[in-house]
């Protein structure tokens, strides 16, 4: 019998397009193995998606002075077409603000809450007294505890790629206003991590499950190993899994206290890899659960190291308290690629956009896709001199 295999490349965030870091990082590889697959005769399904949600759109927008629909909508066209241009061979690329991932997202809420994963806390969060609102994860900047950066994020450090709560910043202001924001009271779902430590831990280090062997550690990086130990050393602690926001995924609304209440989008973007399975098995008129239920797929995520944790132990342990979905064989999450030292970064405008280098070398796809395969494969974090190529801008580079 054939090997199925359910190959996923991580959402890319619709705030802005394509840069040379995200094609070396997680699309390339991703591609190469998936056309690899395909030679070798294996039904292989490829699977992507924009990620429409999450504060980076909504502070995306306010930059913009419009939307976060109009952001999501252009910046989803731009990253689908960049794709296409770069020879990319996904089977489907999706959107997270689609009905069907909607619809999924909510329903996932719904069976974890049932099945008694959650449980409902008031905390104290962030509230940023001039804007009137608390603030999500990315509303908020401070210094980070683990290296002293002082441009960290609320949820994440990009330099030395800590993942962070806000509560963990050194003197937080909010992005909205610039001013220190205060702590109040709110409710929100937090999954119980701390529950499914001891199976993570030993599925983390062994590739066992309920006593069966599932994948080969030898086979997983080992900063991806080592990433995830340092968090299952530290214990687990339950992660909220909604925030206060206006836009993304609602809260199923017949579940009491819900108003206002939208899923975190570490909850929602990893089902947008279900939610896009789904769309392809219906357009092709296919069973879409043969390629996440059957023990007989082998599911493999490429993603960049700083979505380790979150593909490695969140979202395992949100599939395994569901019940019915496999774990993944391998994870093969890629170190950065800088430039001129400098970790390539969207929201500061420092990259090399893979559109602009389509515009103004057409015919040359190629040429790029062999250059980051040659400079960036099974190497640690790699750095191109400014000479590789001209400096970016905001519109040309």
């Amino acid at each position: 019998m054939k090997k199925r295999y359910l190959v996923t490349a991580a959402l890319p965030y619709a705030n802005g397009p394509l840069h040379i870091g995200h094609l070396a990082g997680a699309y390339l590889p991703a591609d190469i193995y998936v056309r690899y697959l395909r030679l070798m005769g294996r039904d292989v399904v490829f699977v992507c998606g924009s990620d429409e949600h999450g504060a980076a759109i909504t502070v995306k927008a306010r930059k913009e002075g419009t939307t976060p629909q109009a952001i999501v909508d252009k910046y989803h066209a731009i990253l689908r077409d960049t794709f296409e241009k770069i020879g990319i061979s996904f089977d489907i690329y999706h959107r997270t603000s689609a009905p069907i991932h909607h619809a999924t997202s909510q329903d996932f809420f719904r069976k974890l809450n049932n099945n008694g994963e959650f449980i409902e806390e008031t905390t104290e969060q962030y509230y940023d007294e001039t804007a009137g609102q608390f603030l999500a994860d990315r509303y908020i900047v401070g210094t980070c505890p683990v290296c002293a950066n002082p441009e960290a994020y609320g949820d994440q450090c990009e330099r030395c790629g800590s993942t962070l709560s806000p509560t963990d910043l050194i003197e937080p202001k909010s992005m909205l206003s610039g001013s220190v924001p205060v702590k109040r009271p709110t409710k929100h779902w937090f999954l119980r991590l701390d529950k499914h430590e001891a199976w993570l831990r030993e599925w983390i280090n062994t590739g066992k499950v309920d006593g069966k062997q599932l994948h080969h550690p030898a086979d997983w990086k080992n900063h991806v190993l080592g990433q995830c130990n340092s968090w299952l050393d530290q214990g687990l602690q339950p992660r909220a899994m909604t925030r206060d926001l206006e836009w993304g995924v609602d809260v199923p609304p017949e579940i009491p206290g819900s108003e206002g209440k939208k899923l975190y989008v570490w909850l929602d973007a990893p089902i947008g890899y279900i939610s896009a399975t789904k769309q392809w098995a219906q357009d092709h008129g296919k069973n879409w659960e043969l390629y996440w239920k059957n023990p007989d797929t082998r599911l493999v995520y490429f993603i960049g190291k700083d979505n380790i944790v979150f593909h490695c132990l969140i979202f395992p342990a949100i599939l395994k308290a569901h019940g019915d979905f496999i774990l993944p064989v391998n994870v093969p999450a890629n170190q950065f690629l800088n430039l001129e030292g400098r970790k390539l970064s969207t929201s500061k405008n420092w990259a090399v956009w893979v559109h602009e280098y389509c515009a103004e070398f057409a015919g040359q796809e190629d040429a790029l896709r062999y250059n980051m395969v040659k400079r960036c494969r099974s190497r640690a974090t790699a750095s191109l001199p400014g000479r590789v190529f001209r400096k970016p801008t905001t519109t040309n580079w």
